[in-house]
């Protein structure tokens, strides 16, 4: 005799994706945080600005690249997270030897254009 479940359990998109989406109701937290519950899979989550949520337990490393001492260009993808490419920057650069610096790297992966999948960020170092 085949015995069946009452409920079956499946597999949220998210754990397919790793793309979270947010609930309705989303809080601040410490430092500018975002934090909300994925609508999907009903864990914590959270985002440094609004594009891209990951899961609230564990290690953020955005949050651990943005205390680092040494400043970067870091390009990703925002499709997969991926990081594409790293540019080390000087310590002692100007701000205007970065903001030269960071619209070349644009200009080498065509991150201008709408609708390239990619973003890139000033990260770590002193903040200005």
């Amino acid at each position: 005799m085949l015995i069946r479940p009452q409920t079956s359990q499946t597999l949220t998109q998210c754990w397919y994706t790793r793309v979270h989406h947010p609930g309705p109701r989303k809080t601040r937290g410490e430092g500018g945080v975002l934090l909300s519950v994925c609508r999907h899979c009903h864990r914590a989550i959270r985002s440094h600005g609004g594009k891209a949520w990951t899961l609230a337990d564990g290690v953020d490393l955005d949050e651990l690249a943005n205390n680092s001492g040494i400043r970067y260009i870091c390009v990703t993808s925002v499709a997969d997270g991926m990081v594409i490419a790293r540019y080390m920057i000087d310590r002692n650069a100007s701000d205007a030897a970065v903001k030269a610096r960071l619209e070349d790297v644009m200009a080498t992966h065509d991150a201008k254009t709408p609708g390239s999948g990619l973003d890139v960020r000033l990260m770590g170092g002193p903040k200005g």
